[in-house]
């Protein structure tokens, strides 16, 4: 009986383990549940259009339901079949690592704006923004978000010294602008957090112009702190790159390796023979 549980337990961990089988039933499974995380994204944004008919916003609600249902069962089905995953059977709580961990809290605030919405009675619209988190769930099914995920943990301790940086950076440039220009423009430049927003327009050279000097100091100034913008937000861009190209390297290299396994020297003509071919 108990080999029986388990082994339902690994045909489920093996349909629901995106990237792990190659039977046509699991990969189905991984594009349904892709659609349905995309489909219920566009939902959510045509659901704020305010000239929706009525009754295509009441099929939203079905649809939104129908999708918490799937999500929820996932969610369940992923709890029981932890202990038998590659990720999570070694430790010693598979279970309560996969509700602890990134996918799993994600796959959890996919599922409770409705919960809480029906159980409690919180404000829906408070909810929907929560309903967003279900876009994570992409990182779950697409390798290159995976990636991009391995480039931000890769890069962590840069990138946050470049933001640290930016901040400094800006907080200097509004500070600098507020005492050019507040006796000018009262009006406009109220506070240094006011000019913080100047500031911001002007280093990611966006530029609104609904805040602007007319000194000509702070022109000088404002033109400066522009040219500056221009390489400052380069900064983490180009930290981000070669996160990028030191993750793919990796992958080359580890491609490589495998290849490197499945080849032998034959010992007596030294010709590469591919595992394969034998």
């Amino acid at each position: 009986m108990y080999k029986k549980y388990k082994k339902i337990q690994r045909y489920f961990a093996h349909l629901l383990e995106p990237g792990t089988a190659e039977s046509g039933l699991a990969k189905a499974v991984d594009v349904f549940i892709t659609i349905i995380i995309l489909l219920n994204i566009t939902a959510l944004v045509i659901d704020t259009v305010p000239d929706i008919p009525f009754f295509y916003k009441e099929n939203f609600y079905f649809f939104e339901l129908f999708t918490v249902v799937v999500f929820t069962l996932e969610y369940v089905l992923r709890i029981w079949i932890a202990p038998v995953t590659e990720t999570y059977a070694g430790s010693r709580s598979p279970r309560l690592r996969f509700v602890t961990s990134f996918y799993g809290l994600i796959d959890l605030l996919a599922i409770m704006p409705f919960y809480l919405n029906y159980i409690l009675g919180l404000n829906y619209y408070f909810l929907m923004v929560f309903r967003l988190f279900r876009l994570f769930k992409l990182f779950r099914y697409f390798t290159a978000l995976q990636l991009l995920g391995r480039v931000f943990r890769a890069k962590f301790q840069e990138l946050f010294f470049a933001l640290f940086f930016i901040i400094i950076m800006l907080v200097l440039v509004s500070f600098a602008m507020y005492y050019v220009e507040n006796k000018a423009q009262p009006d406009v430049f109220r506070s240094i957090p006011e000019t913080m927003w100047w500031g911001i327009i002007t280093l990611t050279t966006v530029g609104y112009g609904d805040m602007h000097p007319i000194t000509p100091l702070g022109k000088f100034l404002g033109g400066i702190i522009a040219l500056m913008g221009i390489g400052l937000f380069a900064l983490p861009a180009g930290i981000l790159a070669g996160g990028f190209s030191s993750e793919l390297q990796k992958i080359a290299d580890a491609e490589k390796q495998e290849k490197q396994k499945n080849i032998c020297t034959c010992p007596h003509c030294g010709k590469e023979i591919h595992v394969d071919d034998l």
